[in-house]
């Protein structure tokens, strides 16, 4: 069990402002960084802070180059991939191919590939799995090629124009779980091939140099492996280097990465990790609700968190983080 006073901290915020903030937080025992309200008279909202978000939230995207976040939502009616407009607004930017009437919408990560398509992963449910593009002209598309029966959450690209992917059978207990590559073809034609196999339920993925880091929900461990190894032969999850141990109750979610290589994700219990590469960690926050994914924004010094509503038929909520 991971337990940790909430820490704010932001150069950019008035000082003595974030001082009473952070007094409040550690002495009345709350367990959320929305308390402390946005980033005062700076533009750029730092955090801590929270919007309050109509949709199921799932994948979250940092665009660097634009300067935009984009985000996936699971609710029955979205089908689209969402960009924020500022203040609390989020607008279909990427409406997503047709999906009959029986299936759902569910998305996973969301990422941007070299080729300037943003990709994300539909889960499926065991029967329409699958990877979707979004170009940043024309309509977004279905990946042809992959099986339907792969259960898919993380995706990530790699510098050489390939995407890492990570999918389970069942009920994601067992080890089932796989990171595969996808190789991108002509048009929508893909193919892939297994890299990782005897994971349970891969949940987070990252490329960091050669370094691929998975995050398995099911045992709870953050693995590392080397790229051009498995590549060469594949591997296994009793193989991988162990970074980070937490447990499978704490069920890992959604993951990214930080310019210095910092692991950053949420849990389904409603707790903030930061893991740095030494496998040491630091508590975000904790106590609030479930969450799904995670994007950083590095020029500004700030984590952005998909946050689960508290109550079903409530908001969820972005939930911003300053990370120094």
């Amino acid at each position: 069990m991971h337990i940790t006073t909430p820490f704010v901290s932001a150069p950019r915020r008035t000082r003595w402002a974030q001082r009473i903030c952070a007094a409040l937080v550690a002495s009345l025992g709350f367990f959320t960084l929305a308390a402390c309200g946005g980033s005062g008279d700076d533009d750029v909202d730092r955090g801590p802070s929270t919007i309050e978000v109509q949709a199921k939230l799932n994948g979250l995207y940092w665009d660097a180059g634009a300067a935009k976040l984009y985000l996936t939502d699971d609710d029955a009616a979205a089908n689209a991939i969402k960009v924020w407009a500022g203040k609390d607004q989020f607008t279909a930017a990427y409406p997503l191919p047709a999906m009959q009437p029986e299936q759902r919408p569910t998305l996973g990560q969301l990422t941007r590939a070299d080729d300037g398509k943003l990709y994300v992963t539909r889960f499926g449910f065991g029967s329409y799995g699958t990877v979707v593009a979004a170009p940043p002209a024309g309509q977004p598309y279905n990946l042809t090629g992959l099986a339907g029966d792969r259960r898919r959450l993380p995706l990530t690209p790699t510098a050489d124009g390939k995407l890492l992917t990570g999918w389970f059978r069942g009920g994601g207990s067992g080890p089932s779980g796989v990171i595969s590559e996808i190789t991108l073809g002509t048009g929508a034609q893909a193919s892939e091939r297994e890299l990782i196999t005897g994971l349970s339920k891969p949940a987070g993925l990252v490329v960091r140099g050669d370094q691929v880091i998975v995050s398995d929900q099911g045992s709870g461990k953050i693995l590392a492996y080397s790229l051009a190894a498995i590549r060469t032969q594949p591997s296994t999850a009793a193989a991988g280097r162990l970074v980070a141990q937490f447990t499978s109750a704490d069920s890992l979610d959604l993951m990214t990465s930080g310019a210095d290589g910092t692991l950053y994700f949420g849990t389904g219990t409603g707790s903030l990790y930061a893991v740095d590469s030494q496998g040491g960690f630091k508590t975000l926050a904790t106590g609030w609700p479930g969450i799904r994914g995670v994007a950083v924004d590095n020029a500004n010094r700030r984590l952005f968190a998909a946050v689960g509503a508290v109550q079903a038929d409530g908001p969820s909520s972005i939930r911003i983080v300053p990370l120094d």
